[in-house]
């Protein structure tokens, strides 16, 4: 009878072990590895050498992407600036077009002494994005020109971070610098009308990302590994305790 009732604490035990060890995690995101195509990947042979410092295919894109969003921009706010119903909507207008025209003459410097070609018309999509505004009037055409930038402008504005982070050319450094500043103003300007449809503007990403050595991969306090531990530990004293209680002396 003892016998039994000893059998099933211990193999209750041992399934609670069990439990807690399958419920544990399987490992650290701080082991993850990266794939083919993560940093260091196939784009690394595009690189190259400039007296600014290395320059590489994220590079070449920022200039190419702060170029094509001026392209059709600057003409955006300035449509904005002449037909908008809304006074602000017409001031920030005029002061996007103005300040991206200052940010379009610097992308062309920058690449020019870097040798990265520009291109020169706005992409169709870009086109078709004005064309839409200019199609608009009233209250309709400062909802639009508001909406849509201020969708290009969150799309770009990781990428000038992301650049700027990661970007060994020195000349880049400065230039995404310079472009977060206006960027970032922009979106000031566009929220400040009351006009942006936060529904079709993407949510920041989520929490997991990159491992990173300053910033922490796991909730601060006690290392959940040390947690299971613990309550394994719990779990089999909890059997002995029971064993002891219910053993004859």
């Amino acid at each position: 009878m003892i016998r039994g009732r000893l059998g099933r604490i211990w193999l209750l035990a041992a399934a609670g072990c069990g439990v807690l060890l399958a419920l544990a995690p399987a490992g650290s995101p701080a082991h993850a590895q990266y794939g083919p195509g993560g940093p260091g990947g196939a784009d690394r042979e595009q690189v190259v050498e400039t007296e600014f410092g290395p320059l590489g295919p994220g590079d070449r894109d920022l200039l190419v992407r702060v170029r094509y969003a001026g392209l059709w921009e600057m003409p955006a706010g300035a449509l904005a600036a002449e037909r908008g119903t809304d006074e602000r909507v017409r001031e920030i207008g005029g002061f996007i077009a103005e300040e991206h025209a200052e940010l379009d003459d610097r992308v062309v410097e920058v690449a020019a002494e870097l040798g990265v070609p520009l291109p020169e018309a706005p992409l169709a999509q870009h086109q078709a994005f004005l064309d839409r505004i200019e199609d608009r009037s009233g209250q309709e055409l400062d909802v639009e020109f508001v909406q849509l930038l201020r969708e290009a402008h969150g799309e770009v504005y990781p990428v000038i971070a992301y650049t700027r982070a990661g970007t060994q050319n020195e000349l880049v450094r400065e230039f995404a610098v310079t472009a977060e500043e206006f960027i970032g103003r922009h979106m000031d300007y566009l929220e400040s009308t009351g006009l942006v449809d936060w529904l079709h503007i993407p949510p920041p990403p989520g929490p997991a990302g990159s491992p990173s050595r300053f910033l922490g991969t796991e909730p601060a306090g006690v290392h959940p590994v040390l947690i299971w531990v613990l309550l394994g530990a719990a779990a089999v004293t909890g059997a002995v305790t029971a064993v002891r209680t219910i053993r004859p002396f």
